[in-house]
């Protein structure tokens, strides 16, 4: 079906309108799609994915390199870690909220954090330590960083 104005002109702008909408539907899809499919990695892996996307062949080799030595040092606490977090999940979508109950496990997520952040920083020191100075500023330049609202 074409469209035309007053003059008789068929209308390109429906046309070129509905080939945006078109395009911006199958980005959302796909979007969505790679959301999903990611989403079942480890919050970990997809960050550290992230992070070596910054650096070079060499310093990212370096830096995945040393976090999968040092893995056996803080894979316990980073199981510990998602085993606290899936507690908390159970307690917000348990059919009675239970303050009490939900307030311990993230009182648990937070030791645990804790536990995890004092060993997997050790390992994350080692593998910087490994970078060449462009690829430490690379990573300080992808971090976020928030400034104090002075």
């Amino acid at each position: 079906m074409i469209f035309y104005d007053a003059n008789g002109e068929p209308r390109r702008w429906l046309l070129v309108g509905s080939l945006l909408l078109n395009l911006f539907l199958v980005a959302v899809v796909g979007g969505q799609y790679l959301r999903h499919r990611e989403g079942n990695a480890p919050v970990l892996m997809r960050v550290l994915q992230h992070v070596t996307s910054r650096l070079d062949a060499k310093d990212a080799e370096a830096f995945r390199t040393v976090l999968r030595q040092e893995a056996p040092r803080y894979a316990q606490a980073q199981e510990n870690l998602a085993r606290a977090r899936a507690e908390i999940d159970r307690q917000l979508l348990a059919p009675q909220f239970d303050p009490v109950a939900t307030r311990a496990a993230m009182q648990q997520w937070r030791a645990a954090w804790n536990v995890f952040v004092g060993t997997f920083s050790d390992a994350l020191v080692e593998a910087m330590g490994r970078l060449s100075p462009a690829g430490r500023r690379a990573l300080v330049n992808a971090a976020p960083h928030q400034r104090p609202d002075i």
